[in-house]
């Protein structure tokens, strides 16, 4: 069995590639947070759920400009919605 490591709040936005602390989802074949998956990305240049520390959250935007925080969150899960047609 192939141990992954799990990724806490204090990791936020360092690249990982483990399992979310917050909600247990492994990152995607991309690299994207599990819970996050793949935003828009022609919006989106990177971002980071936060692991379960909201203030860690962030996006950052093609255009360098960035969310961070909790409105960080709102926005992912808008983002997500209108990536999955919801």
């Amino acid at each position: 069995m192939i141990s992954q490591k799990l990724y806490t709040p204090e990791m936020a936005g360092s690249g990982q590639r483990g399992i979310c602390a917050k909600c247990g989802k492994p990152t995607t074949k991309d690299g994207h947070d599990g819970c996050l998956g793949t935003l828009p990305e022609d919006v989106v240049m990177n971002a980071c759920c936060g692991h379960g520390n909201d203030r860690q959250a962030y996006i950052q935007y093609w255009d360098k400009s960035d969310v961070r925080g909790k409105p960080a969150r709102s926005e992912q899960h808008r983002l997500r919605a209108l990536e999955h047609g919801q």
